[in-house]
């Protein structure tokens, strides 16, 4: 099974953002964990899912108002996906 760590700068102020983030991510089927710092200024989502959803999770979270920025996907070892060859 393939797995994927998403991690992700959002613009997430209040608990209304932290819900509407919440209900994006639940949309998605395969979400096996997810966590988002609040008290980092960039305010990290990070993710564990069985697929690479970052841009489907992007465009998913933007329609509902929420501002996130792809800054890095790793695969089931740990190594980023733009490392890879």
């Amino acid at each position: 099974m393939s797995r994927y760590i998403i991690i992700m700068s959002t613009v997430i102020h209040t608990p209304s953002d932290l819900h509407l983030a919440s209900l994006v991510i639940a949309a998605f089927p395969g979400v096996l964990e997810w966590s988002v710092d609040l008290e980092d200024c960039d305010q990290i989502l990070r993710g564990v899912y069985n697929d690479c959803i970052g841009l489907e999770l992007l465009k998913s979270l933007d329609e509902q108002g929420v501002n996130a920025k792809v800054l890095e996907v790793f695969d089931k070892e740990g190594i980023p996906l733009n490392n890879k060859r």
